[in-house]
């Protein structure tokens, strides 16, 4: 089936939003942060509903958004695909997509690959105009240093904006901004603010583990936290045991989140805070995720 392409026109300043997964909350919070307004445009990239916890009720408040002209929504692979909504969306300067493209040609293309494609800024393809698309979470591009904020390359002119809401542990809502051709972006997440006592200086970041190179075995097993080696970088990392996780037959697979990365945070500091454990917290700042000592 070859993807559907619909032209659209956008307004002076454009809110774009993806992989929503059904939680309303993040939507209308984010929303809020970016100061929409119906002055602007607003372009949802796919995958608004499934997984999450209020799946009717996005779909019911993004229906009453989308019966304005300026708002446009395409297809995610996660999306029922007897929608109505296009693949893609070619503003011209823009084209919004929510898996990849295989070409700038934007006739013929696949609409599954369009919907899916996976790492897609890893796939060596560059364009004369931007590409916004998500479905590959930012937070699996990152090799070293964990992070959730969207990522321009300059260089490619691909723009990829899921930050991870509903299906990563340390995932946020990103609302990516274009403006007059500048682009900024605001974020939301639903974890608790914590204030820093101690002071602590960065260090690490040498691995991230991702969801599409999790793949550890056990040095040396703990109650709270194991440490593991990363299979495919030879790094050894120290993580919670509750983040590693087994196959079907009780085969040890990989861990859903590892990093060595400790974030650096000043005394009276305010971060977000993902996890807690006995001696350190799992943290996010300014969408850099790590670890903090107690």
């Amino acid at each position: 089936m070859n993807a559907v392409v619909k032209n659209i026109s956008l307004k002076r300043r454009t809110v774009c939003i993806s992989d929503i997964h059904g939680h309303l909350e993040l939507f209308q919070k984010v929303l809020d942060k970016a100061g929409y307004t119906s002055e602007d445009s607003l372009v949802l990239l796919g995958d608004l509903y499934a997984k999450g916890p209020h799946p009717a009720e996005t779909r019911e408040y993004t229906e009453r958004l989308s019966r304005s002209p300026d708002v446009h929504i395409l297809l995610g692979n996660c999306d029922e695909p007897d929608s109505t909504y296009p693949h893609i969306l070619d503003a011209g300067e823009y084209v919004f997509v929510h898996g990849g493209l295989s070409s700038e040609n934007l006739s013929g293309l696949d609409a599954w690959g369009c919907m899916k494609t996976d790492a897609f800024l890893e796939q060596g393809l560059s364009f004369s105009r931007w590409v916004i698309t998500r479905h590959w979470p930012v937070f699996n591009y990152c090799r070293k240093i964990p992070c959730t904020n969207p990522i321009i390359d300059l260089e490619k002119r691909i723009v990829a904006i899921d930050g991870g809401c509903v299906v990563n542990d340390c995932g946020q809502l990103n609302a990516f901004i274009i403006k007059d051709g500048a682009f900024s972006f605001e974020t939301a997440d639903t974890f608790p603010k914590v204030r820093i006592k101690q002071p602590q200086k960065e260090r690490g970041g040498t691995v991230n583990i991702t969801w599409g190179d999790r793949s550890v075995e056990i040095v040396e097993d703990g109650a709270e936290f194991s440490t593991v080696r990363h299979i495919s970088t030879g790094k050894l990392v120290t993580i919670p045991t509750a983040y590693l996780f087994t196959d079907w037959e009780g085969r040890l697979c990989g861990c859903r989140l590892g990093t060595d990365y400790f974030l650096p945070v000043g005394a009276g500091e305010t971060v977000s805070q993902i996890d807690e454990f006995s001696d350190r917290i799992l943290a996010k700042k300014g969408g850099i995720v790590g670890w903090i000592m107690k």
